[in-house]
């Protein structure tokens, strides 16, 4: 599934940033809140609210449910709400990206960074838990009305040729089953790459990770680091650049005021662009520095290389 970025926040784990800026909204107001605390048979299905407040009896006086802009998801939450309102008894409230908008003018910090601020966080990733108790679903039960149409539904797809059918067998495949409850490959256990966690695959099975999220977060990791490591090695370069070129022209070096530092060196600017893609005077002095100490120094630097003819 993938309906935003979910995460943890405070041990809770939230599936979407419209959730987490309301639980922010929350804790900076100290209102205290739970979620996703009980599960709801509102009669035409089991229902999951997102948050639960209670009075000092311990007793559920309000319910909020967080959704995005799509309008017949924010229609179906709507129902459900009011199922709950007219059965339980509570009061019911459903908050989108325009009631979040309003709620936020009254703190000191934007919607549009607490929602940067979640989708950047390390704790986060864009698939949703599809099992589990992490589900959104987890712990529900359809009636039997709904069980009753999910088989007649799935007895059709497999009598029929349709591309459904198709995915089904395609499906089945691939877990090792040649049919339902026919095991046709032996499996194993293995351990994750990224998380440790235990994981059952397919002997012949290349797989290394449990889920699509430790892979791509295994992926990240060696993709950042790959870029760092050429970062470095580039740092280095322009480094070596910028010290031979002022030991080939110390003349110019030595007698550059430090009110002309960008005219008289841009020559070397245009040759560490050509090699190397860098013109900003900043990347140049934390190539040297290892920080951004400012273009005096950066001269006061190539000065210090002519006089000590420094190679």
């Amino acid at each position: 599934m993938n309906r935003g970025y979910a995460g943890f926040y405070k041990s809770y784990y939230l599936r979407s940033s419209y959730e987490y800026a309301y639980a922010k909204f929350l804790d900076y107001h100290s209102i205290s809140w739970g979620y996703e605390d009980k599960v709801f048979n509102i009669g035409f299905k089991f229902y999951k609210p997102d948050f639960f407040f209670y009075n000092d009896n311990g007793d559920i006086i309000k319910i909020v449910e967080i959704k995005s802009r799509d309008i017949i998801a924010k229609e179906k939450a709507l129902e459900a709400l009011k199922a709950i309102e007219t059965t339980y008894d509570i009061d019911c409230e459903l908050i989108s990206y325009e009631e979040l908008l309003e709620m936020y003018k009254l703190v000191l910090f934007s919607l549009t960074s607490t929602i940067t601020e979640w989708i950047e966080s390390k704790n986060t990733t864009i698939n949703k838990a599809s099992y589990g108790k992490y589900n959104g679903h987890f712990n529900q039960r359809h009636n039997e009305q709904t069980k009753k149409i999910i088989g007649q539904h799935t007895k059709r797809l497999w009598e029929s040729n349709s591309p459904a059918k198709a995915r089904m067998i395609e499906g089945l495949r691939k877990s090792g089953l040649a049919q339902k409850g026919k095991q046709k490959k032996p499996r194993e256990q293995r351990i994750c790459k990224s998380c440790g966690s235990n994981f059952e695959v397919i002997v012949s099975s290349s797989k290394l990770f449990c889920t699509q999220s430790c892979a791509g977060y295994s992926n990240i990791q060696v993709a950042t680091q790959t870029y760092v490591d050429k970062r470095a090695k580039i740092h280095q370069e322009i480094k070596r650049t910028v010290i031979q070129w002022a030991i080939d022209n110390e003349e110019i070096i030595t007698a550059i005021p430090f009110n002309k530092i960008k005219s008289t060196l841009q020559p070397l600017i245009e040759k560490i662009y050509q090699e190397f893609g860098v013109k900003d005077f900043r990347v140049i002095s934390k190539s040297i520095f290892g920080e951004d100490r400012g273009r005096k120094e950066l001269l006061r630097f190539m000065k210090k290389v002519c006089n000590e003819n420094v190679c």
